[in-house]
């Protein structure tokens, strides 16, 4: 990813998902998801990523982050201890979680300002992909951050994007749909140990893939 390309998505995000301290209410709403129950049926799917894991303790990084309600969702289920690192480039979702979960890893940053060095068991990325950005290719920053993703994960990655298969009365006008049938084949170009989920909702899907 050229540092141009990060840098215009960087800032349309942060200015579509602009809040100060104060104006956070810790809810689905403040990371535009529609409901909690949308947000947390994409969170179970992700799970599957490592949910039969038998280490006693696996590190993952939560991509996009936003509030933490990955770790949330984790937390309130009862799932496996996690040490739980968040990134996001939203500086004040950063300060938001550092006071919520002091104990725990937040990194201000973009994807593709992480060193390849930092590695993790496992990736996780919750609707970074759904707001498109007329200015950038967004199929390419797709296939760019699921190689980053790949390479900074030990054991595995799993994500989730809007389907190009949804219905029309479903399509969004600010929303970026994707084949899920190319992302496959993208993601075959890594490894062949890759599950696909598209019955839980009419308009999402999740990717998994192993090393």
């Amino acid at each position: 990813m050229d540092n141009l390309t990060n840098q215009i998505y960087k800032t349309f995000t942060q200015d579509f998902y602009q809040k100060d301290l104060e104006g956070i209410t810790d809810t689905y709403q403040d990371v535009q998801w529609g409901s909690k129950a949308s947000q947390n049926i994409r969170f179970e799917y992700l799970y599957k990523l490592f949910n039969e894991n038998t280490s006693d303790r696996v590190s993952i990084l939560d991509v996009g982050c936003g509030l933490g309600h990955f770790y949330k969702f984790l937390i309130e289920n009862n799932k496996p201890d996690v040490l739980y690192t968040g990134l996001d480039i939203h500086s004040t979702f950063i300060e938001f979680l550092r006071t919520k979960y002091p104990n725990n890893n937040f990194i201000n940053k973009s994807l593709f300002e992480l060193e390849v060095d930092n590695k993790f068991d496992y990736l996780v990325a919750s609707g970074i992909f759904n707001i498109g950005n007329i200015d950038i290719n967004m199929d390419q920053y797709l296939k760019s951050s699921i190689e980053k993703m790949f390479n900074l994960c030990d054991k595995g990655i799993a994500f989730n994007l809007l389907s190009h298969f949804t219905p029309k009365h479903y399509i969004g006008a600010i929303e970026t749909y994707f084949n899920p049938t190319d992302v496959l084949d993208f993601c075959f170009n890594f490894t062949n140990k890759i599950n696909l989920y598209h019955s839980y909702r009419l308009n999402d899907f999740t990717i998994i893939m192993y090393k």
